[in-house]
């Protein structure tokens, strides 16, 4: 007689095996990705028919805002508690969520005291009661249970994936509906309280072992400063790399602008929605288990995890750098032509994020805490010399493929420290980046065949 699983399915059944092919760790990040940027599309085409630029725009800003204080804060706890030996001990989780509660609280707090002064360095007053409102968005989500954190020690992807989708879905369903009702870009921030609403919700209804409880144990607290010390003065550089063009264009552009810039971005950010939760959720908790038990052979383990996922992502990022006006041809109206050479621009990141977020990911698990903040310098020194360079010489166009490549040198200067460590495979990172190439080469003609139909 043939072994039963717990659900109930015949075990080596050809059902069976379709449940175990679809719940992988990466198939459900894939397949995660995937949904969520189809929806984000969806939801962009129709946002724009009900609002006009200008919205996108301050949208823009409001969210550069919050990840500011949120990068300024930043503690690293989801690292710290899927890498943490205590990870899954209840007074452990209880101190971080103390920790995070308070901090999301302070957050709150500041942005509201700050909101006059912060509205007027980008010369837009009108902004002090959206950035007053956005506040508030931290003490919402600083009422989470860490369950959202535990779940990716835990591996437990699929139910963590289905949480964010359906939180998703609320803040799209919301948006639509406030924006046909409202016609400004207040249906985007109310919708924001929905969808955070629903993931403290879920967040408790979701999984077990949910409740926490304050606590503020001395010995664990030095555990996270000690780990946090590294991850803060990387964040602080993030940010700066992260929202150096934002904050720059949103001085220099017009709100309209700015929105069509916004646009490029949210679209180039849609393989990074793979790269990330994949690098995040699948290899580092993958990788933080070799590193504890002791396993051998590292780099061929290291690329066998990652390979043909990172091909596939590599020809879909070098895709949308190709095809990048026929994808806005397909979604927007006439004006937002210009947004297809930012997102050309933009979307060079993403083509190399895999391969630099994996190399990270396995240093930061290999004891390596300083990795980010190292590459960060890297990234911050490239900055530095050509942003203003590029600017000068072509204007915000320069300045946006300055930040579209700050990735590159950040990856090579991860390939050096993989290296020093005996974990670089040199001629499959090449294979990652030829795969790029081909689906550039794929978009780019499919550009030039198919765009002149929609005109």
């Amino acid at each position: 007689m043939q072994a039963v699983h717990h659900g109930g399915f015949v075990r080596n059944s050809p059902f069976a095996r379709i449940i175990a092919l679809v719940t992988r760790d990466t198939n459900v990040v894939l397949v995660s990705a995937i949904l969520n940027n189809l929806l984000r599309a969806v939801s962009s085409v129709l946002l724009t028919r009900l609002l006009m630029p200008e919205a996108f725009g301050i949208a823009g800003i409001i969210g550069s805002i919050s990840f500011t204080a949120a990068m300024l804060s930043d503690l690293g706890f989801q690292a710290f508690v899927v890498r943490h030996e205590d990870g899954d001990v209840p007074r452990f989780l209880d101190t971080v969520w103390t920790v995070s509660l308070i901090r999301a609280t302070i957050l709150s707090g500041l942005l509201v005291a700050l909101s006059v002064p912060i509205a007027a360095l980008f010369a837009k007053p009108d902004l002090v009661p959206m950035i007053e409102w956005s506040a508030l968005l931290f003490i919402v989500e600083g009422l989470a249970s860490l369950t959202l954190l535990t779940a990716v020690r835990q591996r437990m992807i699929l139910r963590l994936s289905a949480l964010e989708l359906a939180s998703m879905l609320v803040q799209i369903i919301a948006s639509l509906l406030l924006a046909w009702w409202l016609r400004n870009v207040w249906a985007v921030l109310i919708a924001l309280f929905f969808s955070s609403a629903a993931k403290v919700v879920l967040s408790y209804a979701a999984f077990p072992n949910s409740r926490r409880r304050f606590a503020l144990d001395p010995a664990y607290l030095r555990d996270l400063w000690g780990f946090a010390r590294y991850v803060t003065g990387s964040s602080m550089i993030t940010l700066l790399l992260m929202q150096c063009d934002k904050l720059v264009l949103a001085r220099l552009m017009s709100l309209q602008d700015f929105g069509l810039y916004i646009l490029a971005g949210n679209l180039a950010a849609a393989p990074m929605a793979f790269a990330t939760a994949y690098t995040s959720r699948v290899l580092y908790p993958y990788y933080s288990q070799l590193w504890r038990d002791g396993t051998g052979d590292l780099r061929a383990l290291f690329y066998a995890k990652k390979w043909l996922p990172s091909l596939l992502y590599s020809f879909a990022a070098g895709g949308l750098i190709g095809s990048a006006p026929l994808v806005i041809d397909i979604l927007y109206d006439d004006r937002y032509a210009v947004t297809a050479t930012y997102l050309q621009l933009l979307a060079i990141t993403p083509l190399v994020a895999l391969s630099s977020y994996s190399a990270n990911e396995a240093l930061v698990a290999a004891g390596r805490i300083s990795t980010t903040f190292r590459a960060n310098i890297v990234k911050l020194v490239w900055l530095a010399v050509a942003v203003p360079s590029a600017y000068f010489a072509e204007g915000a166009v320069g300045l946006v493929a300055a930040v579209g490549l700050m990735e590159v040198p950040s990856m090579l200067f991860k390939w050096v420290q993989l290296y020093h460590m005996g974990m670089l495979d040199l001629r499959r990172e090449m294979l990652f980046l030829g795969a790029g190439l081909g689906g550039f080469g794929v978009g780019a003609a499919g550009t030039m065949l198919l765009a002149p139909l929609l005109r």
